[in-house]
């Protein structure tokens, strides 16, 4: 899971509402596999159990990743579903995050949301790299102390 500092959270989000705004959608939002809100865009018409949303979604994603298997592809880079009104937009960003486009069909459609996705995904890609590095060098600093070394009995006296 990824941590995330409320800097970057401010940065996520608007680069989800902008996507979100240029592309018509309802609500836009970036799922970890384990199916864990990572972020959304500001969307206050938008209404929805999110935590149990982003858990049927990676559900979905992984059931969907295991047919493109059986069919003997690789990888699943997107998937779509709709309703009479709404269209749900899935794509994976590194294969590791789950962005969702949820739009209204009268107001959108999916080549304007796969689009603007183009656009967009760079930068989303780009704050994931840096906050991948930042886990990564903490995770370093945290093996490079040797406890064995500190005396907690005496380290508050």
């Amino acid at each position: 899971m990824l941590s995330i500092r409320p800097e970057e959270d401010r940065k996520l989000r608007e680069i989800l509402t902008a996507l979100c705004s240029e592309s018509r959608a309802k609500v836009v939002f970036l799922i970890d596999k384990a199916g864990q809100l990572i972020s959304r865009s500001d969307a206050p018409a938008y209404t929805s159990n999110d935590i149990t949303f982003a858990s049927l979604t990676a559900g979905n994603v992984a059931a969907s990743e295991a047919l493109s298997k059986l069919l003997g592809d690789k990888t699943l880079n997107h998937a779509f579903t709709e309703t009479e009104d709404e269209g749900i937009y899935m794509s994976l960003l590194d294969g590791k995050l789950i962005l969702v486009i949820i739009f209204e069909k009268f107001a959108s459609n999916l080549g304007i949301i796969r689009v603007k996705l183009k656009k967009y995904r760079p930068l989303l890609e780009e704050i994931i790299h840096r906050i991948e590095r930042k886990s990564e060098q903490e995770q370093q600093i945290g093996k490079e102390i040797n406890f064995d070394d500190i005396d907690i009995d005496n380290l508050f006296e």
